[in-house]
């Protein structure tokens, strides 16, 4: 009796999970010790043991993993991600800095909408309404990739990394905004004016956001004051299992609704944070979770997804993908340099704004589902979030590097002076 014949797919999760986490942590391991980020060795895990390297050799892509199954982890990577940093993020930082990301955000959207319409409407011959829908891929951010490498490198409170979340956070904002308007106008349902869709569509999303910032944080906070249900629970790590759990729900609520599940748990973790009590039991745990498992999960799907149909995918669509990044860093330097950043600043800024991933591939699918889209267009989104992941860690990398070295220099001239004094002393002596 064949033993592998009786493993059922829910026995091979286990399978699946371990040598993904394994390369993955290896790999990233790698090249961390070489300087460059650790996500650029857990996405290439992905792209060699969860499928594409395999069927460009001709190999089975599931020869080692069913990525099918083992992208329902690795969602909860950037979800946790997302959580921890409204944990962790400092509220009056986050209003100091509204001006700025609110005109740094405006400037940069308006930019990558406008090169993203024309691009759709010269370059790949859409019509209008599409070419507009399509310029909305270019508007959103992936504020996870930025986010993590910024806190690696120790920079996630400094100046530009407060106005990076905070713009990154308006962005994603302003691109869902944008998907209402434009599906609504642009693309209505025939049996309802493209008006009322709209009104029907932003009403919901200002009452889940009243909810999950609001609404929820207050009922924990009432409960832990009146009740003690935390600090006094009987059972071991209550607050951690409530707190996942009405995390994953507000998660599945949002994305039903068409709302970024990482912005949710990003705001449902900034306005929870001031129930000291809950984070002081779960801020850590959350942690260790997002960083030793989830996250490298999360990478290790992006490379294992990336797949792309070179048979519908036509060369011109590779023009798109520099204007892509470039309109949204002159957008962003362009903001940046109007609220006085140096340009320095400001270009490290464009920098951490440039990488897409979720919302960028739900606007793909939903064009693609709709017709707005053919399979091209969403190959081309594919390809835009792999290239703009992994040249934005290097790139913060190398921007936010000068610092380090001139307080290295600094310390280095202190230490000279004070060899130059002594020396003087002993030959004085």
């Amino acid at each position: 009796m064949s033993i592998a014949g009786n493993v059922s797919e829910s026995v091979k999760v286990f399978l699946y999970l371990g040598i993904a986490l394994i390369s993955a942590r290896l790999l990233g391991e790698i090249f961390e010790r070489i300087k460059l980020s650790s996500i650029i060795g857990e996405l290439l895990a992905g792209i060699m043991l969860g499928g594409p390297l395999l069927g460009m050799i001709g190999a089975d892509p599931k020869l080692f993993i069913d990525i099918d199954v083992l992208k329902q982890f690795s969602q909860i990577g950037i979800i946790i991600l997302m959580f921890i940093i409204g944990l962790e993020v400092n509220p009056k930082s986050f209003r100091r800095s509204g001006k700025k990301s609110s005109v740094i955000s405006l400037f940069e959207v308006s930019i990558a909408l406008l090169a993203g319409f024309l691009s759709g409407l010269f370059i790949i011959k859409l019509s209008v309404p599409r070419a507009l829908f399509f310029g909305t891929l270019f508007t959103a951010t992936s504020i996870g990739v930025t986010v993590r490498t910024l806190n690696d490198i120790g920079k996630l409170n400094s100046e530009e990394g407060e106005i990076l979340l905070s713009t990154a956070v308006l962005d994603d904002f302003i691109a869902l905004l944008l998907i209402l308007i434009f599906s609504s106008a642009l693309f209505p349902d025939p049996n309802h004016a493209w008006y009322y869709s709209l009104l029907i569509d932003i009403g919901i999303l200002l009452a889940f956001l009243f909810v999950a910032i609001f609404l929820l944080p207050l009922i924990l906070r009432f409960l832990e004051k009146h009740l003690r249900i935390f600090t006094n629970s009987a059972t071991s790590y209550f607050s951690l299992g409530m707190i996942f759990g009405m995390l994953a729900l507000l998660v599945y609520f949002a994305e039903i609704f068409g709302i970024s599940g990482a912005i949710i748990a990003f705001l449902f973790g900034l306005f929870l944070q001031r129930n000291n009590v809950l984070v002081g039991q779960i801020k850590d745990i959350f942690i260790k979770m997002g960083e030793g498992l989830f996250l490298p999960l999360f990478f290790f799907g992006v490379g294992a997804t990336f797949l792309i149909d070179f048979s519908t995918f036509p060369p011109i669509i590779l023009v798109i993908i520099p204007i892509a990044i470039l309109s949204k860093a002159l957008g962003t330097f362009s903001g940046a340099s109007i609220m006085k950043f140096t340009p320095k600043q400001a270009f490290k800024i464009s920098i951490g704004m440039m990488p897409r991933a979720e919302i960028v591939l739900v606007i793909a699918e939903i064009g693609l589902m709709e017709g707005i889209f053919d399979q091209s267009i969403y190959s081309m989104a594919v390809l835009l979030v792999f290239i703009t992941i992994i040249i934005t860690p290097i790139g913060l990398r190398l921007v936010f590097r000068d610092k380090r070295k001139s307080v290295k220099t600094e310390y280095e001239c202190e230490d000279l002076a004070l060899d130059n004094r002594s020396s003087s002393i002993d030959e004085t002596n």
